[in-house]
């Protein structure tokens, strides 16, 4: 149970940090791309290190964490390249930004539904949440726009967004057995 909720704190304060820096970028765009590749870098290093080991906790339904460690891999990918190979994803931003974030979008819109199966009642604000995130990668992935100050309004959307989806989803889906004593059943 102490490593579910140190996960889940874990994850928490990753989500918050991904809304604050999401707001960061739609309040001042002006930062610049290779600054904001560089700032991306290492959030997705960190955030995957984060995904990998919440992958080994056990939560009671196992929803939140699922697909934790092949996104928490893809991230550290994505994050090293942004950090070493800023010239060249400095033109590819916000397409790697989206492709991440339809990919994570699809798995919490799963995620919903199997929520619903185990009946959690706010499955519907997870589905909402990876809903709206998809539509904001998908439109980073097929967006025309050069403008420099726009994309990365977008891209902090994008993980503002990003960071409330993981927030709902953590918040609605990780439960901890608070009491453990067991119920001893006779049979006669």
């Amino acid at each position: 149970m102490k490593n579910v909720k140190t996960a889940k704190n874990v994850y928490v304060v990753m989500t918050v940090f991904c809304i604050v820096s999401g707001a960061i970028l739609l309040v001042w765009p002006g930062l610049g791309l290779e600054v904001l590749c560089k700032i991306c870098g290492f959030f997705f290093l960190v955030y995957g290190l984060a995904k990998i080991s919440s992958y080994f906790t056990k939560d009671l339904f196992q929803l939140a964490f699922q697909f934790d460690f092949g996104l928490g891999i893809v991230s550290m990918i994505l994050g090293a390249l942004m950090i070493f190979r800023t010239a060249h994803i400095v033109k590819l931003l916000g397409f790697c930004i989206g492709i991440f974030m339809v990919v994570d979008a699809a798995l919490k819109i799963q995620t919903a539904f199997e929520a619903k199966k185990f009946g959690i009642e706010r499955w519907k604000w997870i589905l909402i949440t990876a809903i709206a995130s998809g539509i904001v990668g998908a439109l980073l992935l097929f967006s025309p726009v050069k403008a420099t100050k726009l994309i990365v309004r977008m891209v902090g959307l994008g993980i503002c967004l990003d960071g409330i989806m993981n927030l709902v989803v953590v918040s609605n889906t990780v439960k901890t057995i608070r009491n453990t004593k067991k119920d001893i059943i006779d049979i006669d």
